[in-house]
């Protein structure tokens, strides 16, 4: 027997997976319309259930880009830790101290020009989410948050004699200023560099940064011979060099 047609059925979830299918649709919505352009209720649209619906997972869109945050910041840490996983070298010797410093430093580069609406997110005004010290533990997989992972590293730094203590203190800002300066560069693409580009780059402020903290030259490998970067904006670089007259 025929029944007359209905209207479309919204979509149905079990504990949990609105508030993950949110989470999703706000992150694409930020990609296409950046940070301040939609709403909750467009993020509830998008998903196909009513504005209700999300409002009882999120009291408002903070909640939603804050809840955001905290997503990309345990994928983040989750980054960090295997990239330190993978740090050549034996344990407890200054190479291998420098060396984690390094790739926790790639990852983050990487993980921002990978994931740039995430990286927006996490890194504005948008949202009132704790202080990363703040951060409790528990949230992400191995203890630890990003700020955490280069305070242990460079504490381990100084243990394995790779800096010395007196160029500890404050040495934090100077590495978190320096990575997440590039990777906001690169995301805004502010500085359009490609892959080969983008490493090279990271080699030149990993090395200024080390050796600023007093890391041996030693421990930093020879130095490549590179052709110049070049930091021109995309369409300086399409019109080539400026013709002699």
């Amino acid at each position: 027997m025929e029944t007359r047609a209905s209207a479309p059925r919204r979509a149905r979830y079990h504990h949990g997976d609105l508030r993950n299918a949110l989470l999703s649709a706000a992150l694409k919505l930020v990609a296409k319309r950046g940070v301040e352009g939609f709403s909750l209720r467009e993020a509830a649209r998008a998903v196909g259930v009513s504005a209700a619906a999300a409002y009882r997972h999120f009291e408002d869109k903070s909640a939603l880009l804050a809840a955001l945050s905290l997503e990309g910041l345990v994928r983040l840490a989750a980054k960090m830790e295997e990239a330190i996983a993978r740090a050549p070298g034996a344990p407890g010797t200054p190479a291998r101290a420098a060396a984690e410093l390094t790739t926790i430093g790639w990852a983050y580069v990487e993980f921002a020009v990978a994931n740039p609406s995430h990286f927006r997110v996490m890194f504005g005004p948008w949202c009132d989410h704790p202080q990363f010290d703040e951060l409790p533990a528990d949230v992400f997989r191995k203890g630890r948050g990003p700020f955490q992972l280069l305070v242990d590293t460079l504490d381990e730094m100084v243990r394995a004699g790779a800096i010395a203590p007196a160029a500890r203190e404050g040495a934090e800002v100077a590495a978190w200023s320096a990575v997440h300066g590039l990777s906001s560069l690169l995301v805004d693409e502010t500085l359009p560099l490609d892959a080969a580009e983008r490493a090279q780059a990271y080699g030149v402020v990993t090395r200024t940064l080390l050796l600023g903290l007093g890391v041996s030259p030693a421990l930093l490998g020879p130095a490549v011979a590179q052709p110049p970067l070049d930091t021109r904006p995309a369409g300086a670089r399409r019109q080539g060099p400026p013709k002699k007259a």
